[in-house]
């Protein structure tokens, strides 16, 4: 087993997990463009395209849906949201087809709610939609035998969960 695409891993599950703590929605999606890259390596490294392709479009997604609020993609909004969810269906598609797989479905649908919460406004909906797509994650790596991804997937749902309990707004207090 090849060490350094290993290595590359855990700081891709690192950045991952802090990517939901931090507070605010340009965080979250820079600490989450930041570990799709290295997974991307990763993939690579190991031979694995289907996942670097999936992860090359959600980095793409990522990466435009933070400069969201810029004119260009705010002019061609739709046209941009159609295009990269597009290729993202049709490239996961495509890839389950060819794989004679339907468990490729699952790593589609987990690509497509991580990186279509980030063009969404709310931090507090980014994780909740987020915490959708990492089960779809857990299914495609623990039916592929990827038990560390696997394992990441779970820890990446405990990480949301909390970062949803932190940054949970404060019940107004009363005046006794």
């Amino acid at each position: 087993m090849p060490i350094i695409p290993q290595i590359i891993g855990l700081f891709a599950v690192a950045m991952f997990l802090l990517s939901y703590q931090q507070k605010k929605r340009k965080n979250i999606i820079l600490f989450n463009a930041i570990s799709r890259c290295l997974y991307i390596l990763q993939y690579l490294l190991l031979g694995a395209f289907s996942g670097a392709v999936l992860d090359i479009l959600g980095t793409v997604s990522s990466v435009i849906a933070g400069k969201k609020h810029t004119k260009f993609v705010q002019k061609h909004m739709t046209v941009i949201l159609i295009a990269i969810n597009g290729c993202m269906i049709l490239a996961g598609g495509m890839i389950a087809f060819i794989n004679g797989s339907w468990l490729d479905l699952f790593s589609l649908a987990g690509v497509l709610l991580h990186t279509g919460a980030f063009w969404l406004n709310d931090e507090k909906i980014i994780r909740r939609i987020s915490l959708m797509g990492s089960p779809c994650w857990f299914i495609y790596n623990f039916f592929s035998q990827a038990y560390g991804s696997a394992l990441g997937d779970i820890f990446t749902m405990c990480s949301i969960m909390i970062a949803m309990i932190r940054y949970k707004n404060p019940k107004p207090q009363t005046k006794e």
